[in-house]
C-alpha cells in the first residue's frame, strides 16, 4: 500500500517482542569462564579461545542452561523439542569476535506458547513463537557520545558467551503500555523460576518491531490476516534494557511512524536504535532478513533429545496460581494477593509470617508495613529475608497487645530497620511497653486539666475535641497508650 493510500485511513499499532534473557549459571554456556563480573573487573579479562572464537576452541554445552530453558518452556505452557539443534548466525560486528553467533534456527528448544497478561483489567493471551538458547556477544562502548555521535568505540568480550534465551513473540500487541505489562509479567515469572536475576547489568534486552497497518484490517477479535501484516513495513528498535523503556522507546516510535504517515511519507524497513538518554530512535541500518544471515549448522555440537526433562525437571508454584490460592486460602483480596506475590521472595516471607499469625495480621504487616518501609529505603525484601524472626517477634508483640500498633510501626520497625536493633531492645530502650490502664487515666486527667479549651468544644458538640484530647493522652504516654481505651476514658470522664 502507498504511503499517499495509508495516510487516508486510521491506523492500528502492530508490535513483536525479541526478548533476550540472561540465564543465572555460574558458567558461560559454551565455556568455563564465569558469568559473575569480578570487582573493578577490567575490560577483556573475563575471556577464554571458546567465547573470543580462537582458532581450534570447540563450544561444551553448558547443561544448567538447557534445564533453565526446559523450565522457561514449561511456564510458557511451550512445547519442547524431541530434536533441537543449534546453527550458525553469520554476520559481521565488532562485539562478535567469530563473526558467528551460535544460536538456534529452525530447531528451538521451546516453541508455541503463551503468556497471559493483564492490561488495565483486560486479561490477554500473548502468543510466544519460540524460545532458544544462544550466546551473547560482547559489548560496545560508545565514548564521547551516543552510538551516532561518539567519537569513538570501544569492545568488552567480557560478556561474550553469556548464555540467553531468546523469546520471541507473536505480534500480538497492539500499544507500547501492553509491551511494558507484558515484560514485567515475563520477568515475574523467569524469577519465580530462578533462571533470572532482574537486578544484574544487561540482564533483559528488548528488540522490539513496529509496524502501522490499516485499522479496518483488524479482525474483530484482534488478529491481523497475514497478507496484511506482510504488505506492512516493519522497523525494529533494538538497545531496549526495561519494561518502563520498552514503553517509552515504542511510544516514540509510533508517534515517529504516524508523524512520517501523515506527512505523506513511506515507513523505511530499517533496524533503529533507542537512545534513552535522548529519549529518541536513531537510524542504524537497512533491515536485515533471514537469508542475510547464511545460516547453517553448527558441526562442533550435536543435537539434543531433552524433550522428557519437561516432565522430570520441576518448577516452584508461579504467581498467577500462587496469588489464586492466596486469595482462597487466606481470604487475601485481589490488591493484598498482588502485593504478597511481587516476588518469589516476598510470597515465601508472608506465608512464614501467616503460620504464625492471623492471616490479615500477617498480611498488613508484611505487605503495608513492611514492604512500605522497605520500598522507601529503596530496599528489597531479600535485604531482611534472615531477620524473619525478629519481625515475628515484632508481630507477636502487637498480638499480645504488649506494645501499640503505633509504636510498633512507627518507632520499633523503622528502628530495626534503619538501626538493625531487635524489637525487645527498642521496647526496652523507648520505654514502649503497653501502659496499664492506671497509667492512661492519669494520662486523661492531665490530657482534660491542661486543655480546658478542648473540653469545652467537646461539651458545645465539636467532634473534633475529642479527637485533640485523645491525641494530648498519646503524646503523653509517648504512644504506648492504647488509642481505643484512651476515647473510651475520656469519654467517661468528660460525660460525667
Amino acid at each position: 500500500m502507498t504511503a499517499q493510500a495509508l495516510e487516508q485511513r486510521e491506523l492500528a499499532v502492530v508490535i513483536g517482542l525479541e526478548v533476550h534473557v540472561q540465564l543465572e549459571t555460574a558458567t558461560k554456556i559454551f565455556c568455563g569462564c564465569s558469568t559473575e563480573p569480578a570487582e573493578d573487573e577490567e575490560p577483556n579479562t573475563r575471556v577464554c579461545p571458546v567465547c573470543l572464537g580462537l582458532p581450534g576452541a570447540l563450544p561444551v554445552l553448558n547443561e544448567k542452561a538447557v534445564e533453565s530453558a526446559v523450565k522457561i518452556g514449561k511456564a510458557l505452557n511451550a512445547s519442547v523439542a524431541e530434536d533441537t539443534r543449534f546453527h550458525r548466525k553469520n554476520y559481521y560486528y565488532p562485539d562478535l569476535p567469530k563473526n558467528f553467533q551460535i544460536t538456534q534456527y529452525d530447531a528451538p528448544i521451546c516453541a508455541d506458547g503463551v503468556l497471559e497478561v493483564s492490561v488495565e483489567g483486560k486479561r490477554r493471551d500473548i502468543g510466544i513463537t519460540r524460545a532458544h538458547l544462544e550466546e551473547d556477544p560482547g559489548s560496545l562502548q560508545h565514548k564521547g557520545g551516543s552510538i551516532d555521535t561518539a567519537d569513538y568505540t570501544l569492545v568488552n568480550y567480557n560478556r561474550a558467551g553469556t548464555p540467553l534465551m531468546e523469546i520471541v513473540t507473536e505480534p500480538d500487541f497492539r500499544s507500547p503500555q501492553e509491551t511494558r505489562a507484558f515484560l514485567a509479567k515475563l520477568e515475574e515469572v523467569l524469577e519465580y523460576l530462578g533462571v533470572f536475576d532482574a537486578t544484574r547489568d544487561g540482564s533483559l534486552r528488548v528488540d522490539a518491531n513496529i509496524s502501522l497497518v490499516p485499522a479496518d484490517e483488524v479482525e474483530d477479535d484482534g488478529t491481523i490476516p497475514i497478507e496484511t501484516l506482510e504488505a506492512a513495513n516493519r522497523t525494529e528498535v533494538k538497545n531496549i534494557s526495561s519494561h518502563k523503556g520498552a514503553e517509552k522507546a515504542l511510544a516514540y516510535e509510533v508517534t515517529r511512524q504516524k508523524n512520517a504517515v501523515k506527512r505523506g511519507r513511506a515507513i523505511e524497513q530499517e533496524t533503529r536504535h533507542w537512545d534513552e538518554s535522548r529519549g529518541i530512535t536513531v537510524s542504524m541500518r537497512s533491515k536485515e532478513e533471514e537469508k542475510d544471515y547464511r545460516y547453517f549448522e553448527e558441526a562442533d555440537l550435536p543435537a539434543l533429545q531433552v524433550a522428557h526433562w519437561k516432565a522430570e525437571i520441576p518448577i516452584p508454584e508461579l504467581p498467577d496460581a500462587r496469588r489464586e490460592r492466596f486469595s482462597e486460602e487466606y481470604g487475601l483480596d485481589e490488591e493484598s494477593a498482588s502485593k504478597l506475590t511481587s516476588t518469589k521472595e516476598v510470597a515465601d516471607f508472608f506465608e512464614n509470617v501467616a503460620a504464625e499469625f492471623d492471616a490479615d495480621l500477617a498480611a498488613t504487616w508484611v505487605a503495608d508495613n513492611l514492604l512500605g518501609e522497605l520500598n522507601y529505603r529503596d530496599l528489597e525484601i531479600t535485604d531482611v529475608t534472615d531477620r524473619l524472626d525478629e519481625f515475628t517477634r515484632l508481630i507477636e508483640l502487637v498480638d499480645a497487645d504488649e506494645v501499640t500498633t503505633k509504636n510498633a510501626e512507627e518507632i520499633i520497625l523503622r528502628k530495626m530497620l534503619d538501626e538493625g536493633a531487635d524489637p525487645d531492645t527498642v521496647v526496652e530502650n523507648e520505654g514502649l511497653g503497653k501502659a496499664d490502664d492506671d497509667e492512661i487515666v492519669g494520662f486523661v486527667e492531665d490530657a482534660i486539666d491542661e486543655n480546658p479549651d478542648a473540653v469545652s468544644d467537646y461539651h458545645e458538640g465539636e467532634g473534633g475535641a475529642l479527637n485533640f484530647l485523645v491525641g494530648q493522652v498519646m503524646q503523653k504516654s509517648k504512644g504506648s497508650a492504647d488509642p481505643g481505651t484512651a476515647n473510651q476514658l475520656l469519654r467517661e470522664r468528660l460525660d460525667e
